[in-house]
């Protein structure tokens, strides 16, 4: 394990701002903020969904949440044991980084392996002129080499990544195009990634708008939508956590309990409040979403089996 892995985000970011006064490194950073990475061919973009024949619509929406979304990988891992595979894998931000390598029919025990590995300096692309922040095509290039460089389109299950426009209540469904590319738009987080540009429009992480994108799913034409929500419970927020943490969670449960009223069932995974990224943090993340969701097995069965 990269020790890496162990050190706070606050931590890490101050690692970064290090590593780019190295000029190589610099210079890297300054060609990686304004290439794209992928060929005018494969930008990401919207097409409608091709549904398989002959199958129920249904799909999974595997919410926003930052680190918390390693939780995601524990409810992966039951459904797989369960034979439960949707038809189509919405995810927002962390969901969609998920979501990407389970559309690419990797099994959720080498999901699991490959996240507890996972090191800051495996993402880590600071910005040429803001160090403290991080380009986002290490994260894109991590994606695409885990998805055996296919695009979504050519992906074994039908996948799409939410972002929102910059600036604007506005979502955008990727359906098409470079995974990686797609993937690093919708987990642009605003404190940690530059705003990911394609085909000249600019885009930020899919939770500031959407962070459970459940209706996304229902205008992709699914008929049967089970979603994740790893984010924090209202009711778990400790007394000493700021006042703009407890505003952004308060907005963020509202926008969710609105959307949530289009899902045919809702996994709300209980998991600490503060979050971390150490080993211990994301196998514990693992662990209690594994266990919830098989408490929740039989309602999920009735929706997507």
């Amino acid at each position: 394990m990269s020790s890496a892995a162990s050190i706070t985000r606050r931590e890490a970011l101050k690692r970064i701002g290090a590593v780019s006064a190295l000029p190589a490194v610099g210079a890297l950073s300054a060609c990686a903020e304004f290439d794209p990475g992928y060929p005018a061919a494969a930008t990401p973009r919207f097409a409608p969904i091709q549904w398989p024949e002959g199958r129920e619509r249904t799909a999974l929406v595997l919410g926003s949440g930052g680190p918390r979304g390693f939780a995601h990988i524990g409810v992966l891992k039951v459904l797989e044991a369960a034979g439960l595979e949707p038809a189509l894998v919405v995810g927002s931000s962390a969901g969609a980084i998920a979501g990407a390598l389970y559309a690419a029919n990797i099994p959720a025990v080498e999901i699991e392996r490959r996240a507890l590995e996972l090191g800051i300096t495996d993402i880590a692309d600071p910005a040429f002129m803001q160090p403290n922040r991080m380009i986002g095509r290490a994260l894109q290039n991590f994606v695409n080499t885990a998805v055996g460089e296919r695009l979504i389109e050519q992906l074994p299950r039908r996948f799409c990544a939410v972002a929102a426009v910059l600036g604007k209540p506005e979502l955008v469904a990727f359906t098409n195009g470079h995974t990686g590319a797609a993937v690093r738009a919708s987990a642009a987080l605003p404190s940690m990634f530059l705003p990911a540009t394609i085909g000249g429009v600019t885009y930020e992480d899919g939770d500031m708008v959407s962070p459970v994108p459940i209706r996304i799913a229902r205008q992709l034409g699914a008929t049967r939508v089970v979603a994740v929500d790893v984010s924090a419970f209202l009711e778990d927020t400790p007394e000493r956590a700021p006042a703009s943490w407890r505003k952004r969670d308060e907005e963020r449960r509202s926008i969710i309990d609105d959307e949530a009223k289009d899902a045919d069932f809702m996994l709300r995974v209980r998991l600490p409040y503060y979050a971390g990224g150490s080993r211990e943090y994301r196998e514990n993340l693992i662990r209690l979403a594994t266990t919830q969701t098989r408490d929740a097995l039989a309602k999920i069965r009735a929706v997507l089996g």
